[in-house]
């Protein structure tokens, strides 16, 4: 009786370890609905033709909560590792797969039937489409794309290929072979109706939140102004108190900055963990999305900054690892900070090859600093 009893509770115990589900979350939801996959036999799990209309963060996860959940840095395949990056998914229609055992995953590109439609410009010197998705055929989108010279046109590829311009800026009516659309430099979520024409550029919004913003619970972006393009924001004459703060784009968590940065001025890099801020009203709190430079009561850089962020080349390999990480910069002197994704410092030094073997399995940031510039990027360890 007791060998059947332990066989018995060996099945049930067996049973009840597959009945969760497993879900798909990220940007496309705003991260706040799971879309449930389906599975044969609990182990692999999958959706068909599923379109993504946004450009963004995804991750799985397990019974709708993030006890469980899996991510990675790599697109259109790699392998989830428990709390890994978000993985960062263009907006499309894909056959999506993960297994739970393994962590391996794949978004397919998928045949939808429907028109391609993208838009080229001088940002790539024309030379190829990139992409946009569709629900329906009719209307296309795309989240937050950063035109780094003026000009633009929307092309589609196929079954034919046709393109449309025209005059106006930010939006206005294209036309089939119509002249340039007079883009200017800057991030914009970029809409186009293939039956009327209509199309908009809409500059990419960023805005600051956080423990230190009101309402003071990570709830509600504060926006921020910018003139040029979304490439610098300012607010003005703002009260915060003390606790934590971050700055991101589309009120989403695809693309947001932070790091173990000096408060208050310094870099902020993209993922990086919250920024801890003391009290007060600030005449401008201003950040630069394109260098990460940030200051609470003063201006930063504005525009691209191009000359200053070539000043600080950083890399480091081999990447994944099992314990030996090089890092290179083209500065003489610098500082390593590594952290987790939870923004917990794990290492910090003055040394270019750090040993990561006490690390545990999984994504990980790094910062490298020299003087008032900083590279950043990310780790894997094996």
């Amino acid at each position: 009786m007791k060998k059947l009893f332990t066989l018995f509770f060996a099945f049930a115990f067996g049973t009840l370890s597959y009945a969760q589900s497993i879900g798909m979350i990220g940007d496309f939801s705003n991260w706040s609905t799971d879309e449930v996959m389906n599975t044969d036999d609990s182990e692999t799990f999958t959706l068909t033709g599923y379109t993504l209309t946004v450009t963004g963060g995804v991750k799985f996860r397990q019974d709708g909560a993030w006890d469980i959940n899996w991510g990675d840095a790599a697109f259109p395949s790699g392998i989830g590792t428990q709390g890994g990056a978000n993985i960062p998914v263009p907006a499309g229609t894909y056959d999506i797969s993960f297994n739970i055992t393994s962590g391996e995953y794949s978004f397919t590109a998928v045949s939808t039937g429907y028109d391609v439609i993208g838009f080229t410009g001088g940002f790539n010197a024309y030379a190829s489409v990139v992409e946009m998705a569709t629900l329906d055929g009719i209307d296309y989108v795309f989240t937050d794309k950063f035109f780094e010279a003026p000009n633009v046109k929307f092309q589609r590829t196929a079954p034919t290929s046709t393109t449309w311009g025209g005059t106006d800026f930010p939006s206005g009516t294209a036309s089939e072979n119509g002249p340039d659309i007079p883009l200017t430099v800057g991030y914009y979520n970029v809409s186009f109706n293939k039956n009327t024409g209509a199309y908009d550029f809409a500059q990419v919004p960023v805005g600051l939140i956080g423990s230190a913003v009101p309402p003071f619970d990570w709830s509600v972006d504060v926006p921020m102004e910018s003139t040029d393009g979304g490439i610098t924001h300012y607010l003005y004459n703002f009260t915060i108190g003390d606790g934590l703060a971050k700055f991101r784009a589309n009120a989403g968590w695809a693309i947001n900055w932070g790091g173990p940065a000096d408060f208050p001025a310094d870099t902020a890099f993209l993922n990086g963990p919250d920024i801890a801020v003391a009290a007060g009203t600030y005449d401008t709190i201003s950040f630069n999305r394109y260098t990460g430079q940030f200051n609470f009561g003063g201006s930063v850089e504005p525009g691209l900054g191009i000359k200053d962020l070539e000043k600080l080349n950083a890399s480091a390999y081999p990447v994944p690892a099992d314990d030996i990480i090089t890092f290179v910069s083209n500065a003489k002197d610098f500082e390593v900070i590594i952290t987790d994704l939870t923004g917990k410092v794990m290492m910090q030094t003055t040394s270019c090859t750090v040993n990561i073997s006490s690390f545990a399995t999984g994504t990980y940031l790094y910062q490298v600093r020299s003087g008032n510039k900083v590279g950043s990027g990310k780790l894997i360890k094996k």
